[in-house]
């Protein structure tokens, strides 16, 4: 990789954080400009990830059961569908409309 193809970061750390940052480098055998660049990428990377606790990933665990109506819709495309699987009582249920046939 030649010195145009290369773009530098430069940040300041307080003494303790130095300290720490330097004996964490000489442990793992790295100079501190190839541990420096392994922080970062390890940041940047961990920054990207999905967030496991972001609401778009929970909101079926935060829903009550109790909460449902109890005559729900579905949108399931064949009633037959429903039959085959249906092993409960005569509940009633309505069947969602096909967005499909919204033209």
């Amino acid at each position: 990789m030649s010195s145009n193809d290369t773009k530098h970061v430069q940040t300041e750390l307080n003494e303790e954080e130095y300290e720490r940052f330097r004996e964490f480098a000489e442990e793992h055998g790295l100079s501190l400009k190839e541990a420096s660049h392994e922080a970062l990428i390890e940041w940047v990377e961990r920054q990207q990830q999905a967030d496991p606790n972001d609401a778009a990933f929970t909101v079926l665990d935060d829903l009550d059961d109790s909460s449902l109506p109890r005559t729900a819709q579905t949108d399931a495309r064949e009633e037959d569908d429903l039959v085959d699987e249906w092993h409960g009582n005569d509940e009633s249920f309505v069947l969602a409309e096909d967005p499909s046939s919204d033209s």
